[in-house]
C-alpha cells in the first residue's frame, strides 16, 4: 500500500468518524431522524463542475491541527431553504438573504465542530476549525478556488450525505486532505 493509499484510507476514516457525529448534531437541530450516507473517495477530475448545479450552497472551513483539510458542509438551494425554515420554527415564511446567510453559518460552526471534536477525541490531539467562508449561489465554484488558493487538490476528496427519510433536509459533507498529514 502506498503513501497516497495510507493517506487517503486514513482520511476516509476520520470523516466517517466526523461524519456520524456532525449527522447526530443536525438530527437534533431540526428534530428528525437523519440518515448518513457511508463516506466515499473520490478521485473526479471534474470537480467543481461535476456538482455545481446540485449543490449551490455551503460554509467552508480549513481543520488545523492532527489533520489538515478544508471542509464543506452544500446543501441543495430548496433543501437550504427548508433548514433554514426549519430552524427558525417558520415553515412558511419568507426568507431573507440575511436570515440565510445567518442560520447557514451557525449551522456550518456547529457541524464542522462537532467534526472537528469526533477526529481530534479519536486522536487524541487538538483540531480546530478556521473561520466559516460562506458561499450561497456557487458553492462548488468558490470551494475549489479556495483548495487551489490554498494549493489543495480538490479531485481528490471524502463525500457524505445526510438527510432525512423524504429528503426535504439534509446536505454534503466533503473532506478535502490538503497539507501535512
Amino acid at each position: 500500500m502506498t503513501t497516497h493509499d495510507r493517506q487517503a484510507d486514513r482520511t476516509r476514516e476520520l470523516a466517517s468518524v466526523g461524519a456520524g457525529h456532525a449527522a447526530s448534531a443536525f438530527a437534533q437541530l431540526v428534530g428528525r431522524e437523519i440518515q448518513m450516507r457511508a463516506p466515499e473517495l473520490l478521485n473526479d477530475p471534474k470537480w467543481p463542475f461535476s456538482v455545481a448545479d446540485d449543490w449551490s450552497s455551503g460554509v467552508f472551513f480549513e481543520l488545523e491541527g492532527c489533520l489538515d483539510a478544508v471542509v464543506a458542509i452544500l446543501f441543495r438551494e430548496p433543501v437550504r431553504d427548508e433548514v433554514v425554515r426549519t430552524m427558525l420554527g417558520d415553515p412558511t415564511g419568507e426568507l431573507s438573504r440575511e436570515s440565510v446567510e445567518a442560520v447557514i453559518m451557525e449551522l456550518g460552526n456547529i457541524l464542522v465542530s462537532r467534526v472537528a471534536s469526533a477526529i481530534a477525541d479519536t486522536l487524541d490531539e487538538r483540531l480546530l476549525p478556521s473561520i466559516p467562508v460562506l458561499a450561497l449561489g456557487d458553492a462548488a465554484e468558490q470551494l475549489s478556488a479556495l483548495c487551489e488558493q490554498l494549493g489543495v487538490d480538490s479531485s481528490v476528496r471524502v463525500e457524505s450525505e445526510f438527510a432525512d427519510r423524504e429528503g426535504e433536509l439534509g446536505g454534503l459533507l466533503v473532506m478535502i486532505p490538503g497539507g501535512r498529514q
